[in-house]
């Protein structure tokens, strides 16, 4: 996804249906729940017209972490297994429970930039 790109979904923002096709693909309901700044029951927020910019934004970053990681792995699940696991590079932290932040997601996206070029996390 191009930075372009990104900017555009943030701006239409994201719909409750494309928010559940997010959750289904995924599968981390209370990961997208803290994301978007919810903690009502997720379902709740599938009825939604629109996000806001803001959940959107932290929604579709966190989308493109999972997506680096599937790039990295060329795999989705194993992307998704990578994301589950504890990782000596993240201080033995397990990447899905720091992606709910910015900051924690940049950590990730870090980790998984130099195993994409070449260094071994």
């Amino acid at each position: 996804m191009s930075a372009i790109g990104y900017l555009l979904i943030v701006r239409s923002r994201v719909s409750g249906d494309q928010l559940k096709a997010i959750t289904d693909l995924i599968g981390e309901k209370e990961l997208i729940a803290r994301s978007i700044g919810t903690t009502s029951n997720l379902s709740k927020s599938y009825q939604t017209k629109r996000l806001s910019s803001t959940a959107t934004d932290n929604l579709i970053d966190l989308l493109r972490v999972y997506i680096l990681a599937a790039k990295v792995y060329e795999s989705f699940d194993l992307a998704k297994e990578w994301m589950r696991s504890s990782i000596p590079a993240l201080g033995g932290e397990i990447p899905v429970n720091m992606i709910d932040s910015h900051a924690g997601r940049e950590v990730v996206r870090q980790a998984l930039r130099r195993m994409e070029f070449g260094e071994y996390v």
